[in-house]
């Protein structure tokens, strides 16, 4: 299949370099190219080369400094990883939250090869009160409402923290991490949103406690309107399915017969089912293509016929343990983990 990707999508970035989307006919090729990968980044990337960078680890027995042939010596591990932007179609709120006005795009996968982090964990020594592991990268600057200087830092939950499957990565698409996409090193939490993903990481270390950083304490919560609190943080990707082909708006196409296609992932333990609604008709079930990988995409495709007018087209995911996209997006108040059926209206002569 060939796809012909408009030129500006190569290079278009915004609001400083800290935000850009994939793609839509990107997301249809076997590998996305590392380029076309979306990004979102708080701070510039930092200024440092292969040589100066190390990874300080602060455990019980010790601590480690690791350079990163120190860290390529560990066994190495490979995995197709999706990663979803928290604010992700953010757009489509009926009241749209302050924040970075995503539509579709803000999703991408790649193939990531690093340690696996829980090898680096017990290699240092857990301690026994440990609660979190806390990732910190070495982007920093100023947030509005807190004083001083913060890096993007997270934690993860040491269970979390010690699946085999979250990574140190080093490569992305068998090329070592570019700067503008977190390298030399970078965190890749497999199905949890790319905020966990920590970029740039140099440093790691536990916690008794629950992570009051900024990024984690404050800022990616799931919050509603009126909601006492700071809300719940966000973790696991829900079901999502986009439609890719045909484009949103697109008005040239023939009417007649059409193939409808696009992308599902998350829910783990995986999706089961896309399901396609035309003009508000039935759900008809789209076949899906193979699995790649327990946190791949997972293409689909249908076809119908469309009659010359204005048209409706929908899709929805159901993961394994039968939930669904919801009909319209969850109400928060940051406008984050939007997975609402999508939709794209078209028109056919």
């Amino acid at each position: 299949m060939t796809i012909s990707l408009p030129s500006e999508a190569r290079v278009a970035r915004v609001d400083d370099d800290l935000w850009r989307a994939t793609p839509l006919a990107a997301l249809e090729l076997a590998d996305i190219p590392s380029e076309l990968h979306f990004v979102r980044d708080h701070f510039a990337a930092p200024d440092r080369d292969l040589a100066s960078w190390s990874l300080a680890l602060t455990g019980c027995r010790r601590s480690v400094v690791l350079d990163l042939d120190g860290l390529r010596n560990l066994p190495r591990r490979a995995l197709r990883v999706v990663l979803e932007c928290a604010g992700h179609r953010r757009a489509e709120f009926e009241h749209v939250p302050k924040g970075i006005p995503w539509e579709t795009g803000a999703v991408a996968e790649a193939r990531w090869a690093g340690a696996s982090l829980a090898v680096l964990l017990e290699l240092i020594g857990i301690p026994a009160d440990a609660r979190e592991v806390v990732l910190e990268g070495a982007d920093a600057g100023e947030v509005d409402g807190f004083g001083g200087v913060h890096r993007f830092a997270r934690s993860l939950p040491l269970t979390k923290a010690l699946e085999r499957d979250v990574l140190l990565a080093y490569e992305m698409n068998g090329e070592p991490i570019a700067s503008e996409r977190g390298g030399p090193v970078r965190a890749i939490v497999p199905g949890w949103y790319a905020t966990d993903s920590v970029k740039w990481v140099d440093r790691i270390w536990f916690t008794d406690q629950e992570f009051a950083g900024v990024f984690q304490a404050h800022d990616y919560r799931l919050r509603a309107p009126g909601e006492p609190g700071l809300g719940r943080r966000m973790t696991e990707l829900p079901a999502h399915a986009l439609i890719t082909t045909p484009s949103h708006g697109q008005a040239d196409l023939a009417a007649g017969d059409l193939s409808v296609r696009g992308i599902a992932w998350g829910g783990l333990p995986g999706v089961a089912a896309v399901l396609v609604r035309i003009d508000g008709g039935p759900w008809i079930p789209a076949r899906l293509g193979p699995p790649r990988g327990t946190y791949a995409r997972l293409p689909w495709e249908t076809r119908c016929t469309l009659a010359p007018g204005a048209h409706e087209i929908a899709c929805r995911a159901i993961d394994r343990a039968g939930r669904s996209q919801p009909d319209r997006p969850p109400v928060n108040v940051r406008g984050y983990g939007n997975n609402a059926i999508h939709r794209i209206r078209l028109r056919t002569s």
